[in-house]
């Protein structure tokens, strides 16, 4: 699938990737959580894999996605879901330390450059915001 800006306010982005890819994708990285597994758990190919790291917003939400993972996990077609970062990482933080580790020594070996897209003095946080909301951003604000 080519690099392609999906629109998740004026488009679906299950039906866009579904017209792109109609086999199916080997995985999907879901850093937002919420109601995108069940959403999107469909555009796997047999043998692929969800994996998320974004964080339930509470203790009902990680019991609710704990059950989505189950169910997911058990279906034959070998389609499998892979939780990182969310709260049950709190319990072992060491693989998490260890990743950021190794971004941070390819950061200072000049093997990852990240783009920037603009820059913000902390008590300029919400004109930061702002801006990451609009949609209009390419890269990172940092």
């Amino acid at each position: 699938m080519k690099g392609y800006p999906i629109d998740y306010r004026t488009q679906d982005f299950v039906q866009v990737i579904r017209g792109m890819e109609p086999a199916g994708l080997d995985a999907v990285f879901d850093g937002v959580g919420g109601d995108y597994l069940p959403r999107g758990f469909g555009l796997l190919k047999r043998g692929g894999a969800w994996v998320s790291y974004a964080n339930p917003r509470s203790l009902g939400g990680m019991f609710r996605l704990l059950g989505r993972v189950l169910w997911c996990n058990l279906r034959p077609d070998g389609r499998r879901v892979a939780l990182y970062g969310t709260g049950a990482s709190n319990l072992d933080r060491r693989p998490f330390l260890e990743d950021w580790a190794a971004l941070f020594r390819l950061l200072a070996e000049r093997q990852i450059k990240p783009l920037i897209a603009a820059r913000f003095p902390l008590l300029a946080a919400a004109q930061a915001n702002a801006l990451l909301e609009s949609g209009q951003v390419t890269g990172n604000i940092v």
